[in-house]
């Protein structure tokens, strides 16, 4: 059931549009995913007096974006969406190197990632809209205690590498950095 309303819901967003391939890709993508949130769901009622689901507490996600064509509908459509999601963090410009750093509930980032690739947030080349389709996810992990939260979500650019440096040192994700920006730096 969960799963035929979760693709009824997607249907409705391409109601004027042909959908079907659509609809075959967002399955492919996304049916683990709805199965398992079923699965914790039904189990969150079963042991609701037990406590926590293991996948509470705050979680991060770095994402690394390929371009921006509209850059500024862009950069509004993820800021609703971070403050709609209630997630914290960073959508940081340095050079041609995009990097989005969010922290929140694992289910509103779930939820932010199904978004930024199934909603039209950018245009094409020939300025039609279309859905996100270079986008990496480069890390998805639970804050961990030496980790700083971030209180908002705020949009940074950085004309030097060692600034972006500085902006993960400050929040306490150096590792995070060394690991994944410089093989970004072509």
């Amino acid at each position: 059931m969960d799963v035929k309303d979760k693709l009824l819901e997607q249907a409705k967003k391409h109601l004027s549009e042909p959908m079907v391939h659509d609809l075959i890709l967002w399955i492919k993508q996304h049916l683990k995913h709805v199965i398992k949130q079923s699965a914790t769901l039904c189990n969150e009622e079963s042991t609701l007096s037990k406590g926590k689901s293991t996948e509470d507490g705050i979680w991060m996600l770095l994402l690394h974006l390929d371009h921006m064509r509209a850059k500024a509908k862009y950069v509004k459509t993820v800021e609703k969406w971070a403050s709609d999601l209630r997630l914290a963090g960073r959508l940081m410009f340095m050079g041609k190197i995009i990097l989005i750093l969010l922290q929140g509930d694992r289910s509103n980032i779930k939820e932010y990632l199904i978004l930024q690739k199934t909603s039209k947030v950018d245009v094409d080349s020939s300025g039609k809209k279309c859905k996100e389709r270079m986008i990496s996810v480069l890390c998805e992990t639970k804050v961990q205690a030496q980790h700083k939260r971030f209180q908002t979500f705020e949009v940074k650019e950085y004309s030097a590498l060692d600034e972006l440096q500085k902006e993960f040192e400050t929040a306490g994700l150096t590792t995070l950095f060394s690991e994944f920006v410089p093989p970004l730096i072509k």
